[in-house]
């Protein structure tokens, strides 16, 4: 009796689907608004490449939570609160050096190559490891994403954040050229201001977490 073997669609169709949960899922990560996507605006008022800069290191400090989170859940659980106080403290020196006045254009020259962009991708890799919001989205979707999920998933997420790291950073400098220097001042403020609001609530959080935690 003949057997006919038919294309391996149903693979193929279970491969797409999760990686489109997972490019769904990377999209959920970069895209709400956040201390992250405040601190590539203000950077992406120097260049794109600036404000992507600082996404690259938060992408990085994704790939470090999730290998994190997959290998060391339990040891790390019981001090995810403090995070919150780490997290706070990162993001107010972030704050206050955006509110510095911006370098004249001889000294921005000098930062805006290659030693400003790792420096902006050092600040998202920063910022991204002690992130409230990012710990805990791997430690609660991301774990479940990799639990459940496989590789075309994970693939799909860094697209997604990817993808966001891309278009955002351009859209904010397209915002800088056609409305001028007082759209800058304006995104620079509003992204001081956002990342302190953070930085308050996540901190405000960690104290209820620690006293919740050390009172009967």
């Amino acid at each position: 009796m003949l057997k006919f073997h038919h294309p391996p669609l149903t693979l193929m169709i279970d491969a797409m689907y999760d990686y489109a949960l997972g490019l769904v899922l990377g999209l959920s990560l970069a895209v709400p608004p956040g201390p992250m996507n405040a601190l590539i605006a203000s950077e992406a008022l120097k260049s794109p490449m600036h404000g992507t800069a600082v996404g690259a290191g938060a992408m990085s400090a994704d790939a470090t939570l999730m290998v994190v989170t997959y290998f060391l859940y339990q040891l790390t659980k019981p001090y995810s609160r403090y995070v919150y106080f780490i997290g706070g403290g990162v993001m107010v020196y972030l704050a206050l050096l955006m509110l510095k006045p911006r370098a004249n254009p001889r000294t921005g020259a000098r930062v805006s190559g290659l030693g400003g962009m790792l420096r902006n991708y050092a600040k998202g890799y920063a910022l991204g490891l002690t992130n409230p919001y990012q710990v805990g989205w791997w430690l609660s979707a991301g774990l479940t994403l990799m639990s459940i999920m496989g590789f075309m998933s994970i693939a799909g997420l860094f697209t997604g954040i990817l993808a966001w790291i891309l278009t955002y950073p351009l859209a904010i400098h397209a915002g800088k050229r056609y409305l001028g220097g007082k759209y800058e001042y304006a995104v620079n403020l509003a992204s001081a201001v956002a990342i302190i609001g953070f930085a308050a609530y996540f901190i405000y959080m960690g104290l209820n977490l620690l006293t919740n935690t050390v009172l009967p």
